[in-house]
């Protein structure tokens, strides 16, 4: 499964060399007692300083059936949508809208861990035969060596189950059937390992199974239940809500692939019914960004060791040119920060990003997933996107 994150992430690489250097504006170190504070007139809000909409609405086409974008500073904002909904019904795609998000949400499975870490519920750093049956973690190498932490932060070097494509064989027999995590485990057990655990990285969503059947242990429910009431609930993201066990909470749009005739197929029943902490939550652009936002920046939401604990220098991992932490990246370009995790699944993508120098937010979901065309569009999109950002 390719993961537009990491495309994204090349292209970071490529900013930081077309961004000039320095800091305009930025003051040094000053002692605050000699120093009378000035008032800090109200923000100004202003148009986009590109068209954003202009730029959605010609990005799509026959492969690419449709977008919702929101872009949120201090001085501007912007939220879109372009599209259809539904390739039959001829619906347009709107700003309120819900998708799944796939990926982007595994750094809410990581914040949850990290909580109920804080509460002394659990330990990060147990390893899995501390909650889970003998009988499963023999089928895993070095399964009662791998911790917690290394499910989240992917240092555990279990296979990477969606790799290939036998689970979605499992849905399409019967859509209707509420699947969890203990149903897409089996398709990563029994595979040789990447490597021995914390000897390297390599994205596992096999490893996301696992950290939801944990929670579950920990808890005595589905974690979706915590989920709720600790992140869901106090952040007012009322817009989104748990895959397949809290179906009554939403609805969501139409997703896409393309088949190898070169026909738009609608998969959204696929997704249904499929309730996976690899790819845990629907949502939309606007929640997005309110999670992210309040994970780094908000002190009242999180506290100052969970997110050391989540995404503190101590905590990070350098892979290639960005680092990782438990759930999510970072990388720094032109002295920026950026904080992000996106996804992809069949049917559907999401982008989600925020740079705290500039609280700037950019989400974006999309109803395609799983087919180049697809990517390619995103990438071509949202790299746009991104460097108009970058030069602010």
């Amino acid at each position: 499964m390719t993961l537009f994150s990491n495309q994204t992430i090349i292209t970071l690489v490529i900013f930081s060399a077309l961004i000039l250097s320095g800091c305009s504006g930025c003051s040094g170190g000053s002692d605050k007692a000699k120093i009378k504070p000035q008032p800090v007139p109200p923000a100004v809000i202003e148009e986009p300083t590109a068209d954003y909409q202009a730029l959605i609405d010609s990005s799509v086409s026959d492969v690419f059936p449709g977008v919702v974008l929101r872009v949120e500073s201090p001085k501007q904002e912007f939220i879109g949508s372009a599209g259809l909904s539904n390739l039959s019904t001829f619906e347009n795609l709107e700003t309120y809208h819900q998708t799944p998000t796939a990926s982007a949400g595994k750094p809410m499975i990581s914040l949850l861990a990290t909580m109920l870490h804080e509460d002394g519920q659990l330990n990060l750093d147990d390893t899995l035969d501390h909650w889970l049956a003998a009988e499963l973690v023999k089928q895993i190498p070095y399964g009662a060596e791998i911790t917690l932490r290394q499910l989240l932060n992917h240092t555990s070097g279990i296979y990477n189950y969606t790799e290939e494509d036998d689970f979605i064989d499992m849905v399409f027999k019967d859509p209707t059937v509420l699947r969890t995590d203990i149903d897409f485990t089996p398709f990563g057990l029994n595979h040789s390992a990447y490597f021995a655990p914390g000897e390297g990285y390599e994205y596992s969503n096999t490893g996301y199974h696992l950290a939801g059947l944990i929670l579950d242990q920990v808890l005595g429910y589905h974690h979706s239940v915590e989920l709720r009431s600790r992140i869901l609930e106090p952040l007012a993201m009322l817009s989104t809500y748990y895959k397949g066990v809290e179906k009554s909470h939403g609805d969501f749009v139409s997703g896409y692939v393309m088949t190898r005739d070169g026909e738009m197929l609608d998969v959204k029943a696929l997704q249904e019914n499929s309730a996976r902490a690899n790819a845990p939550v629907v949502s939309t652009v606007e929640d997005l960004a309110v999670f992210l936002k309040s994970l780094i920046d908000d002190d009242s939401f999180v506290s100052d060791d969970v997110k050391e604990t989540m995404f503190g220098e101590q905590s990070l991992l350098l892979v290639g040119s960005y680092k990782y932490g438990l759930g999510i990246h970072r990388q720094t370009v032109n002295g920026q920060d950026l904080y992000f995790h996106n996804g992809q699944e069949h049917g559907y993508s999401s982008y989600n990003l925020y740079i705290p120098g500039t609280e700037t937010s950019i989400s974006a979901i999309f109803n395609c997933g799983g087919y180049d065309q697809c990517e390619l569009a995103i990438d071509t999109l949202m790299d746009k996107v991104l460097m108009n950002e970058l030069q602010q």
